[in-house]
């Protein structure tokens, strides 16, 4: 199936999903007028992330600054470290050996953090709705530089396919299999 079509599929569905939440909560209103606390923006009593309640826009500050520090590293994880592991240690056709004590390193670290990630960005996007709308914008904000990043190092970065991966191994065992009968 086609990348584009399904990112549209996607959208769609997120947009029907935004329209029928909306609807929803503006026919109920009176429903969300006696506990609204998670549609509140800014430090505020209610606002309460992993058992801290955020009432002082100190406190406040330190979560959007880390809001924003924690979507660059969740974007290096995700968009860097992800794709490496798919591509050098669950690929069986790599030609390129890397240390296993690298890959058991790498790999471990990016599940450990994930958790950490999801167990911290999960408190802060059900605390408040302005806390969902960061966490949006700096992720797109983030997703479109490190877009940007790729397609303009394209050229740059060297492409490993399966037929890439076969000649070299092709290449490397007919190589051996010359210095054996060299040998011999």
């Amino acid at each position: 199936m086609n990348t584009l079509v399904v990112s549209r599929i996607i959208t769609a569905w997120m947009v029907l999903i935004l329209t029928i939440l909306l609807s929803y909560i503006f026919a109920n209103t009176e429903q969300f007028t006696g506990d609204t606390s998670f549609y509140r923006f800014g430090p505020n009593p209610d606002l309460v992330i992993l058992g801290i309640t955020i009432d002082t826009p100190d406190k406040y500050g330190l979560i959007v600054l880390y809001a924003v520090l924690n979507t660059i590293i969740r974007n290096l994880d995700h968009n860097v470290i992800a794709p490496w592991i798919t591509l050098n240690v669950q690929n069986i056709n790599v030609a390129e050996q890397i240390k296993v004590k690298k890959q058991y390193e790498i790999s471990i670290i990016n599940t450990i953090y994930s958790w950490f990630d999801w167990l911290i960005y999960i408190h802060m996007l059900l605390a408040q709705v302005d806390m969902f709308l960061l966490e949006l914008i700096t992720d797109t904000i983030a997703i479109y530089f490190v877009t940007r990043w790729y397609i303009r190092n394209r050229a740059l970065l060297p492409v490993i396919t399966v037929a890439t991966a076969a000649t070299a191994a092709t290449a490397a065992t007919a190589a051996t299999a010359a210095a054996t009968e060299q040998a011999l």
